[in-house]
């Protein structure tokens, strides 16, 4: 993994996994749920992985299943930030819910109808992903326009880490289904200081869960 200072590296993890994920239930930004033993063991997977690398600044949104990802680090005296923009998409009447056949059908073909270009398009009482993405445009703005070599860790989830990451690499929110992220699977960028504006960052690693290995050899 690249450790070139020269680059402001960014490192997306999602959090681990919860109860809902593994029903197949959608969360959203409105169900602020727990990890669970699986999730806890995940979080501290990646930590034990990582735990050699430094940071300068960790994000995470405002729900605790990225806090609770991320709290491992705590303990070696990090602090975190805070960012609605990290918060998962809305996704309104689907949240927190078992769905039917119908739903779930519903809800697959709104995602193929953002992968056709109608992104102003959203669920009912839910989010477009023009509207997550411009949530968390003016955070994301202000880390590029400070040109100071970093490495940053943002905790969040898995459909805002598409928009984002879509966004950041210039791929286009179309796209977004290439930026699939299992549970605290990471994701690295880096962006030299004349790629803030205009270029397109490295992509180191896309949706890396091999830390999740060292679960299976402790079974």
């Amino acid at each position: 993994m690249s450790q070139n200072q020269d680059y402001i590296s960014m490192f997306f993890v999602r959090h681990g996994e919860t109860d809902y994920n593994r029903r197949g239930i959608v969360q959203g930004s409105g169900v602020n749920s727990d990890l669970n033993d699986l999730g806890r063991q995940q979080a501290g997977a990646f930590f034990d992985r990582y735990k050699e690398l430094s940071f300068d600044q960790l994000y995470v949104s405002e729900l605790k299943r990225t806090h609770q990802t991320i709290e491992p680090w705590l303990g070696q005296g990090y602090e975190w930030q805070i960012e609605a923009g990290l918060n998962e998409m809305n996704w309104g009447i689907h949240e927190g819910v078992i769905p039917t056949q119908e739903q779930r059908a519903a809800f697959h073909q709104t995602i193929v109808r953002w992968q056709e270009g109608h992104l102003h398009e959203k669920v009912t009482q839910g989010e477009s992903p023009l509207e997550a993405w411009n949530r968390a445009l003016p955070f994301f703005e202000s880390i590029l326009q400070d040109e100071r070599p970093r490495r940053l860790l943002f905790c969040s989830h898995g459909r805002q880490l598409r928009a984002i990451l879509s966004q950041l690499t210039r791929a286009w929110m179309t796209q977004m289904e290439r930026f699939k992220h299992g549970n605290t699977a990471l994701t690295v960028l880096h962006f030299e200081k004349d790629q803030l504006k205009e270029g397109e960052p490295l992509l180191e690693r896309l949706n890396d869960t091999s830390h999740l290995e060292l679960l299976k050899k402790a079974k």
